[in-house]
């Protein structure tokens, strides 16, 4: 019967850590920033904004975009490549490359991130784009759009002032989140000092996130005359990874730790879901489990508010592992769905 297929499962398991009553979060602190926003580097939850969506120069944070797009497009960063006179001599922050030298793209990245480079995000650009019909800019604003920054526009790869070129403190997060989970470039961005062989030279990360904060790990900054300072910075505590995105804030460095430590001290990171979890059984019988995992940031007080409901259908669909699809499963915030999963069986 269908009635016995359909079951509505209450998972007491995940809900045990969310038995206790608490006091609510403390407000956010007071910045000085244009625009900002505060958010979960895993689940993407917003947990503090102001103007978030107002579109501004965004000077060297743009080499963000620039670095991962760099990365996702060139298969040996070990190479050498030789660099076109174009890319040299251009204004504002350089790591002074010269026409025709020849430098390790992996030098290229550290030199973009650390030193800001504009000389070596143009010649990044260059190479990672030489082999798109549009180009490396064409590259730079149809990723944007695919990671849903929507109101932002690129022109170039460096973040020079432009009135055509500029993103918003909530699309800088989009795609800040997206790089932070690529493996190199966190730890390109994470890194102090580093030595430049094929430069002969040693690059100090400009970013004090990483050399001041206790808990930094990334990622950019950022600074022109028309932007102001931008600062996009990122910090893991227990297993909570935080990014802050503050655009023309004077005070850019002592605002993030503000705000890290307001986010440190209101907010956890917990484990919702597991893949493999077991979730119920079949109509027939068969063990059903949860197909993939789902972590969320939540206040001691929203803790109780989180519940789970799924719905076992018959096993139908076979997936890429082999596992017969049998239903979803969905996560509250209170009456809020945070989350959509699968649930899947054994194939027979």
């Amino acid at each position: 019967m269908i009635s016995r297929n359909l079951k509505i499962l209450l998972f007491t398991a995940v809900i045990l850590l969310f038995g206790v009553r608490y006091n609510t979060a403390e407000a956010i602190p007071e910045i000085m920033a244009q625009s900002y926003i505060v958010i979960d580097s895993d689940s993407g939850r917003i947990i503090g904004s102001g103007n978030p969506n107002e579109k501004l120069p965004i000077a060297s944070t743009t080499k963000i975009l620039t670095t991962i797009l760099a990365i996702e497009n060139i298969d040996d960063v070990e190479k050498k490549i030789e660099v076109p006179a174009a890319c040299t001599g251009i204004e504002g922050s350089s790591i002074y490359l010269k026409p025709r030298q020849k430098v390790l793209i992996k030098d290229l990245l550290y030199g973009t991130m650390l030193r800001s480079g504009n000389d070596a995000a143009e010649t990044l650009a260059a190479y990672a784009g030489r082999n798109s019909e549009d180009g490396f800019v064409g590259m730079m604003n149809e990723k944007a759009a695919e990671l849903g920054a929507y109101d932002s526009n690129f022109v170039n790869s460096h973040g020079l002032n432009d009135e055509n070129h500029y993103s918003t403190a909530y699309d800088l997060a989009l795609i800040s989140r997206h790089a932070m989970h690529n493996y190199m470039f966190k730890e390109i961005s994470s890194t102090e000092k580093y030595n430049a062989q094929s430069m002969n030279t040693v690059f100090l990360n400009k970013n004090k996130v990483v050399h001041q904060y206790k808990y930094g790990n990334g990622i950019k900054i950022g600074y022109t005359k028309a932007a102001g300072r931008c600062l996009v910075a990122s910090a893991e505590k227990d297993g909570t990874e935080i990014i802050v995105v503050v655009l023309n804030d004077n005070s850019w460095f002592q605002d993030s730790y503000k705000i890290f430590d307001w986010a440190f001290e209101n907010y956890k990171s917990y484990q919702i879901t597991e893949s493999g979890q077991f979730a119920g059984n079949t109509s027939d019988g068969r063990p059903v489990f949860i197909s993939d995992g789902f972590s969320y940031l939540l206040t001691e007080e929203e803790k109780e508010k989180v519940r789970f409901e799924s719905k076992i259908t018959a096993p139908h669909i076979i997936n890429k592992d082999n596992k017969a699809v049998c239903g979803v499963y969905n996560v509250y915030l209170g009456n809020e769905v945070i989350h959509t999963g699968g649930l899947v069986t054994e194939n027979k």
